[in-house]
């Protein structure tokens, strides 16, 4: 299962996803990042970035609101972000799935450190 799931990823390909399913993604994209600009400012974001700061790293990624950490570090926080509000979830619609956006943060990181051009989240 784990092989299969490994042979997909690396062989999957924006061309592959029908405009339904990109728009679909876009959409997800969008809400996880509107949950993660709510959440700026609230009490425990706070701590989690001075938690961040306060353990330092090379600044290769990017922190939703501003700033630069290492890429475990900017998934911690950008995934705090985004899922803090838990106004994101989709479960509750036919035919969805729960917590879609769980992973952004770290999808951002690893995209951001592997210097991913983004084109499967913005392709029309």
């Amino acid at each position: 299962m784990a092989r299969s799931l490994a042979s997909f990823a690396v062989s999957a390909h924006h061309d592959q996803l029908s405009g339904e399913a990109r728009g679909a993604l876009k959409i997800r994209i969008l809400d996880a990042l509107a949950c993660a600009l709510g959440a700026m400012g609230a009490e425990p974001i706070g701590e989690v970035r001075r938690y961040v700061e306060a353990m330092g790293g090379r600044p290769s990624c990017s922190l939703i609101g501003g700033g630069r950490t290492s890429p475990d570090r900017a998934a911690l926080y950008n995934g705090f972000l985004v899922r803090y509000l838990d106004f994101n979830d989709s479960y509750l619609a036919p035919h969805e799935t729960c917590h879609p956006s769980d992973n952004l943060g770290a999808v951002l990181a690893a995209a951001e450190y592997a210097r991913a051009d983004g084109l499967l989240a913005v392709r029309a």
